[in-house]
């Protein structure tokens, strides 16, 4: 076992800190639309004053990932102040989430860009704690989405909890009309992606559209407004 990891082991182990998994929703590495090549840059830093320690793992969409829940991974050692940059996180072809396990101190964000593209920066994103997630019962609300010939959504969901599940979402015009509605089962760690989402809520065409998401178990809603042109994603949070 790495110095990071024994750290990790032993200050749980002593009671003063709290081991607590991260996620990143919507990475990908392969082809999508309009001719676009998603990519996924991480980058891993270390805050504290001693050498800390990380660990990622790809959950793959489509699928139960109990096992990539339950995993406990070698972490990595990364020194105190030191800023890690990783591009080969996410398998080629592969679309998901990363759980990143890691020592006290240490921040994580990540980028995912169309690199076939003319856009800017793309879609930002810091790994998020299980905490953060949407509890069973709530409603997560995606706010601004459009579809029109320069843009299209993307909405993604992402259960982190070992129990699977139900998400529903409703998706509502800006006079507050409803769309279009689904339930969607979220087998335990499994993620969803809804690609041009909007159109298979029924809306052919529609600006500053909302969507409407609960669920029977927690989970993480987002939604990428892509702009056709350029290539360029551009993250919608849930809000509350």
């Amino acid at each position: 076992m790495r110095r990071a990891a024994f750290l990790l082991v032993a200050l749980a182990a002593t009671g003063l800190v709290r081991a607590e998994e991260y996620f990143v929703p919507m990475v990908g590495q392969k082809q999508g639309q309009d001719g676009a090549w998603w990519n996924t840059e991480v980058w891993v830093s270390n805050t504290s004053t001693i050498t800390g320690g990380y660990a990622a793992v790809f959950l793959p969409a489509g699928q139960p990932n109990l096992d990539g829940l339950r995993a406990e991974p070698v972490l990595s050692d990364i020194a105190p102040g030191e800023t890690i940059y990783r591009n080969d996180l996410v398998p080629e072809g592969g679309v998901g989430v990363l759980r990143f396990v890691t020592t006290p101190g240490i921040v994580v964000f990540t980028r995912v860009f169309n690199a076939a593209g003319r856009g800017s920066f793309g879609q930002g994103m810091p790994a998020l704690l299980k905490s953060a997630a949407t509890h069973a019962g709530d409603v997560a609300q995606l706010l601004g989405l459009r579809r029109t010939p320069q843009f299209r959504t993307n909405i993604s969901l992402f259960n982190p909890s070992t129990e699977g599940g139900f998400v529903h979402v409703r998706v509502f015009t800006q006079r507050g009309d409803l769309a279009g509605e689904e339930s969607y089962h979220l087998a335990p760690g499994g993620y969803l992606q809804l690609d041009d989402a909007l159109h298979s809520f029924g809306v052919s065409r529609g600006e500053h559209l909302r969507a409407e998401v609960t669920g029977t178990v927690a989970f993480f809603a987002f939604a990428s407004v892509i702009d056709t042109r350029s290539g360029a994603p551009t993250l919608v949070p849930a809000v509350h």
